[in-house]
């Protein structure tokens, strides 16, 4: 019976590092988060994402059947109103996908995100990103990821 229990443990242990081992594979876009304060209670949150050589991000707006889209959302920042929609630069490049057989827009470079804010509440100001994104190179796609990115917001 102990032997039993001590092979289900050691099993385990095994399927948990490999697991593990597996997680730890790093992407291959590298993303960042800054606040720039435009007047004494406004500002902008900028989302930067850098794909490695060779990698794209999906674009934002896809058909529903085709890759996943790269998605950023701020409802769970706190202190903050959002002032319109997002903007990025630059605009993604069109191609047609034979895999979806559809036309799609992607981002092979650096893009950066804009989102504009005023602040609500000094004391609780922080943006809280949950980014969505699919990176694809010409012979195979990442898993869809979700990444969350935090930054406080320091008012002057």
């Amino acid at each position: 019976m102990k032997l039993t229990r001590k092979l289900i443990l050691l099993i385990s242990l095994i399927l948990s590092c490999s697991c593990f081992a597996q997680a730890q594979t790093s992407s291959p876009v590298s993303w960042r988060i800054n606040v720039k304060m435009t007047s004494a209670t406004e500002g902008e949150i900028i989302i930067t994402a850098t794909p490695a050589s060779g990698w794209h991000i999906s674009g934002m707006t896809l058909p529903q059947d085709g890759p996943s889209p790269t998605t950023i959302d701020l409802s769970r920042s706190t202190g903050i109103r959002l002032i319109g929609k997002i903007a990025y630069s630059p605009a993604p490049t069109k191609y047609h996908d034979d895999l979806f057989n559809t036309n799609l827009t992607a981002w092979s470079g650096k893009v950066t995100f804009r989102q504009k804010f005023k602040v609500t509440n000094a004391a609780k100001a922080q943006v809280n990103a949950l980014v969505g994104f699919m990176a694809c190179s010409d012979n195979t796609c990442s898993r869809p990821e979700k990444i969350t990115l935090n930054k406080k917001i320091v008012v002057k």
